[in-house]
C-alpha cells in the first residue's frame, strides 16, 4: 500500500502540520511536554512522527524512546541522536515498560483497535498522555473531506476514521479508567495516571 505524500519527507510533513494548526503546531508538543512529570526517568512515544517530544527529554535527561511505522521519520529521529525503532505498534506483543507514555495525534489510524492500544499504554506506564485531532478537514462533506481523508494513510491502506470529541470520550469511557482532560481544541489532550 501507498503512503501518503505527506509522510513521505519530514520538512513537508512539518509544514503541512504547521498549516493544518494555522502555525501552531509547535505549541501542541509545549502541551505534552509540561504535562511530563519532573521525576520521569523513561518515556516511550508510540507513532512519534516528529521529534519534538525526543527533544525536550534530550535537554532535561529523560531517557526517550519512539516507535513509528514510518523508516523516514525514524532515520531522522536517529540522525538526530535519538533511540527510534521502525515498527508498526499492532505488531508489539507488549508495549515497552516506561514512566510515561505518549500518543500524539495518531490514534484514529487504529480505528476499532483504539480501545485496545490505549489499555495497553496503561499496563505498561504510570502516565499515559494522548493528544489526538477531533476537529478537522477529514470530518467535512464533499471534496476537501475526501481529500483529508485520503491524504493520511501510512500506507497500510484507506485511513478514513477520524474521532470526535463525543467518539474519542466515548472510547476513553469503555475502558473504565479515570482520565483528566487537560485541553479541547483541534485536538483533545488526556492524561491517564496510574497512582
Amino acid at each position: 500500500m501507498t503512503k501518503s505524500i505527506i509522510y513521505s519527507n519530514i520538512y513537508l510533513y512539518r509544514l503541512l502540520m504547521c498549516i493544518l494548526y494555522l502555525g501552531k503546531y509547535k505549541k501542541r508538543f509545549c502541551k505534552i511536554n509540561e504535562l511530563i512529570k519532573p521525576d520521569t526517568n523513561s518515556v516511550v512515544e508510540l507513532c512519534f512522527g516528529d521529534i519534538c517530544i525526543a527533544e525536550h527529554c534530550q535537554k532535561i535527561g529523560i531517557n526517550w524512546k519512539g516507535y513509528d511505522i514510518n523508516p523516514l521519520f525514524v532515520k531522522n529521529a536517529i540522525n538526530a541522536g535519538h533511540n527510534a525503532i521502525v515498527k508498526d505498534i499492532e505488531t508489539f506483543d507488549n508495549f515497552d515498560t516506561c514512566d510515561t507514555c505518549v500518543m500524539m495525534g495518531s490514534l484514529y489510524h487504529f480505528k476499532d483497535k483504539s480501545a485496545d492500544i490505549v489499555n495497553r499504554m496503561i499496563a505498561v506506564s504510570k502516565q499515559v498522555i494522548i493528544s489526538e485531532p477531533i476537529k478537522n478537514l477529514s470530518l467535512a462533506k464533499g471534496v476537501i473531506g475526501y481529500i483529508a481523508r485520503k491524504s493520511a494513510s501510512v500506507g497500510k491502506g484507506s485511513e478514513e476514521f477520524r474521532f470526535n470529541e463525543t467518539t474519542f470520550l466515548a472510547m476513553l469511557d469503555s475502558l473504565n479508567v479515570n482520565y483528566k482532560i487537560i485541553s479541547i481544541d483541534k485536538d483533545i489532550l488526556i492524561e491517564i495516571t496510574n497512582d
